[in-house]
């Protein structure tokens, strides 16, 4: 409990100088009531050609280790259709990183760092990794979803214009803010299975779903 509940302070941390302008983007492009509704013809009616993921509450329950059976197949067929482009990225730690380079062997999964000396991107491809901005170095610190800079760089990465673009993910705050500051389109999903998070994680979904509810 006590690593999630350091993880979210962070978050907020990183957020706080922020936060107002947070606040104004938590409105998604497109609220789906599930994910089967992101099918091949409603992609291809809205020029979406790259997809960037959030992964637990969205691919997975809470640290699972599978993609969760109440998404899997048309999660499958999204991953199998050979005209869209796809990169993880999740606010996780080390071990949850490393976890999701062995399930997800084929997409990149993506991190960065703010250093001393500027900002070092890392992907994981499988079990290969590369490093842009330099190699780890001391007192470098990940940076967080709603950070621009992450989205940008998953923008990089898969290659396409922002306008083919959507970020898809559960949470309002990271997810759906995060790609409306970086000017690319949002795709909000139910979260899988809530009660698999932790009650901390949970208290603070909640929140979030209140100040949405309240600003909107």
């Amino acid at each position: 409990m006590g690593g999630e509940r350091r993880d979210w302070l962070q978050t907020v941390r990183q957020t706080a100088p922020h936060m107002g302008r947070v606040l104004r983007n938590l409105a998604p492009t497109f609220e789906l009531d599930d994910i089967s509704q992101m099918d091949r013809a409603f992609l291809e009616e809205h020029g979406i050609r790259g997809l960037i993921w959030d992964v637990d509450g969205t691919l997975t329950c809470y640290h699972g280790s599978e993609l969760s059976a109440l998404r899997a197949r048309p999660i499958e067929r999204l991953f199998a259709d050979s005209g869209l482009r796809h990169v993880i990225l999740s606010n996780c730690g080390e071990k949850r990183y490393d976890e999701l380079g062995r399930m997800f062997p084929e997409v990149p999964i993506l991190k960065a760092y703010q250093t001393p000396d500027g900002i070092a991107y890392r992907q994981r491809v499988g079990g290969g990794e590369t490093w842009e901005g330099g190699p780890p170095t001391e007192g470098m610190r990940p940076m967080r979803k709603p950070n621009v800079e992450l989205i940008r760089f998953s923008a990089r990465v898969l290659g396409r214009e922002s306008v083919s673009i959507a970020m898809v993910g559960d949470q309002y705050w990271t997810d759906v803010a995060g790609a409306n500051l970086a000017g690319i389109r949002s795709i909000r999903v139910p979260p899988i299975e809530p009660h698999t998070f932790p009650k901390t994680l949970r208290v603070l979904q909640a929140v979030e779903q209140r100040l949405r509810k309240w600003i909107r």
